[in-house]
C-alpha cells in the first residue's frame, strides 16, 4: 500500500514539474536582433510578418538613425 501511495505522489510530482518546465522557457526567452531597417515603417512591417507567425517584436532606434528589429 505504501508503494502505491508513493508511486501516486511521485507521478503527480513529475506531472507538475513537466507542466511548469514546459512553460518556463517561453517566458524566459531574450530578445534576438533579426534585422536593421532604414525607416521605422519598414521595421514595423517586417515585425508584423514575425507577429503573424506567433513572435513578439520590437523596433528600436539607433543613434545612426536606423531601426533594429528584435523578436522573442
Amino acid at each position: 500500500m505504501r508503494k502505491r501511495a508513493a508511486a501516486v505522489v511521485l507521478t503527480a510530482g513529475l506531472a507538475a514539474t513537466a507542466l511548469l518546465g514546459v512553460a518556463t522557457p517561453a517566458q524566459a526567452a531574450d530578445w534576438v536582433e533579426v534585422g536593421v531597417y532604414p525607416t521605422k515603417f519598414q521595421c514595423i512591417d517586417a515585425g508584423q510578418t514575425y507577429q503573424r507567425e506567433g513572435w513578439d517584436y520590437s523596433c528600436r532606434t539607433r543613434p545612426a538613425g536606423d531601426w533594429l528589429l528584435f523578436i522573442k
